[in-house]
């Protein structure tokens, strides 16, 4: 196993293993590195969805996607991001995580990691980034740090309840209804169970308010809390290759879809979600 920085924000880059035949003893290795730098990225793995479901267990239980239009009929724990179309139709989700986020924040219990391992990649665009959030917790100043050490963020998965968002043309406000779940409450500030770091929990995409505060103080401290994480020094882009496994840990770091693949360049990635803890 040989490990490699991919950024001075965060990233670790793994070669010379088999995700398919790893001992305990390189798992647990590859388990603390992605713990300390947030992205791990595998080189040249070839895990076919019921392989990816078997190596993402070993972190944890699997969960769904609240919606289920894009699962993999086969094995339900894997959803398809694609923008490929057959018969007319999506095989997958052609705009997953184009907005800065973390997955899944806005359910009770939001998913630990990610893990997609890349099946088709187009020869332009579709780069993937992630920003370290917690630095960006790290570099606030002592006021901002003791100001929102104890607020509780506000999230949601429907982008018609979130001012910063533009709704998406192919997602009526039907579907936002029929899967969206009650907002959830979790900290500004999260700590890491298995780290005890701390960092920011919050992201344009999903958080919508502050709990028990009024829109005219909440939506400006957003606003320069989503300002502080929009930094170049916190973020690692990623052009990715055939064969890449990508894992990140969204407690820690937003990331967002970049997008940029031109027809008919076909991208296609296949993703699991090892479920966490209520955020503390």
């Amino acid at each position: 196993m040989h490990l490699q920085t991919l950024s001075s924000a965060l990233g670790i880059e793994i070669t010379g293993i088999d995700a398919n035949s790893l001992n305990d003893d390189d798992f647990n290795r590859l388990r603390n590195a992605f713990h300390e730098n947030i992205v791990c990225v595998i080189r040249e793995q070839s895990l076919s969805p019921q392989d990816q479901v078997f190596f993402s267990r070993r972190f944890g239980e699997l969960e769904t996607h609240i919606s289920p239009v894009y699962q993999m009929k086969e094995v339900p724990e894997v959803m398809i991001l694609s923008n490929e179309v057959v018969d007319g139709k999506l095989v997958g989700n052609p705009d997953a995580g184009s907005d800065w986020h973390s997955d899944q924040s806005y359910t009770e219990r939001p998913c630990a990691y990610t893990i997609l391992q890349s099946v088709r990649v187009p020869v332009e665009g579709g780069q993937t980034a992630w920003t370290n959030m917690i630095s960006a917790y790290e570099t606030l100043d002592v006021e901002t740090k003791d100001q929102i050490e104890d607020l509780i963020g506000l999230h949601n998965f429907s982008r018609h309840k979130n001012p910063r968002m533009v709704p998406l043309a192919r997602l009526s406000k039907d579907y936002y209804e029929k899967y969206s779940p009650p907002d959830a409450c979790h900290p500004l500030v999260r700590t890491h169970p298995y780290t005890g770091r701390k960092a920011l929990y919050l992201s344009p995409r999903s958080t919508i308010g502050i709990k028990n505060m009024d829109d005219e103080l909440a939506q400006p401290l957003l606003d320069r809390l989503f300002a502080h994480i929009d930094n170049p020094t916190l973020v690692y882009r990623h052009q990715w290759r055939k064969g890449d496994l990508v894992m990140w840990d969204n407690r820690t770091s937003n990331h967002i879809a970049l997008g940029g693949v031109k027809e008919p360049e076909i991208r296609r990635i296949h993703r699991t979600v090892v479920a966490g803890e209520i955020p503390f």
